[in-house]
């Protein structure tokens, strides 16, 4: 079986892969940071059905979610610095991970956007007007009350767009990142073992959806715990 899978070779080049999952990691991070809060506000917005601004962001979700990401990524990664460079701005000098930053986090906007947007809908009313009665302003009432509810009803699909997020990763090879995937390939063409290698990225990216799925898991259970003592203040109030 040696002569076609050296599982030797496999065990030796995983922790050469290992060392790019910073990338991912990374990319994963920021991108879910961004895109969640990013998402939020257009959640708001769209809730309170600003006519001009919210017709243009339902525009854009549905654009995100009905186009391949690839192509989100081209569009961005080559369309974006030819534009600018139409318009007199000069963007050569600007790092490829920044777009792929961009992309991504516009990504988990679209979907965190509808996410939030269903999970906000689902907070009671008596807890809206309870914040209200309190003399809370709008911004309070969703920091304090209404958004702390919505994001533990809404973890369990975030972390899922998370978890596509750390897969799309996976594509970042193609505007010339070197991260997991594109380390394997140029590893591949040196050694001829693209199967050992591929095994080792697979790998890789299973422990980290594990890892993730776990934390979503934590993450659910204590925002739970936040939300009921957040609603038991307020009752108390």
């Amino acid at each position: 079986m040696g002569q076609y899978f050296d599982a030797g070779y496999m065990i030796r080049s995983f922790p050469v892969l290992v060392g790019y999952v910073h990338i991912t990691v990374f990319i994963t991070l920021i991108a879910a940071i961004l895109g969640i809060i990013l998402g939020s506000i257009i959640a708001i917005v769209r809730i309170k059905k600003t006519l001009v601004i919210s017709q243009l962001l339902r525009i854009f979700i549905s654009f995100v979610r009905g186009t391949p990401f690839l192509v989100q990524l081209f569009l961005v990664y080559f369309g974006v610095p030819e534009l600018l460079s139409h318009m007199g701005m000069n963007v050569r000098n600007v790092p490829p991970i920044l777009f792929v930053l961009v992309v991504f986090t516009l990504y988990v906007a679209a979907y965190g956007a509808e996410i939030m947007r269903s999970s906000i809908n689902v907070v009671a009313e008596g807890e809206k007007e309870a914040a209200a009665s309190l003399g809370m302003t709008a911004i309070q009432s969703y920091t304090r009350v209404i958004l702390p509810q919505a994001f533990a009803l809404a973890i369990p699909p975030l972390i899922n767009t998370v978890i596509s997020v750390v897969k799309g990763t996976a594509l970042i090879f193609n505007v010339g990142i070197v991260d997991i995937m594109r380390k394997a390939d140029l590893m591949g063409g040196n050694s001829q073992r693209n199967l050992e290698l591929f095994v080792d990225v697979a790998v890789i990216y299973g422990i980290l959806i594990f890892v993730l799925t776990l934390t979503g898991r934590a993450l659910e259970k204590r925002c739970t715990i936040s939300s009921r003592s957040t609603q038991l203040q307020s009752s108390e109030e």
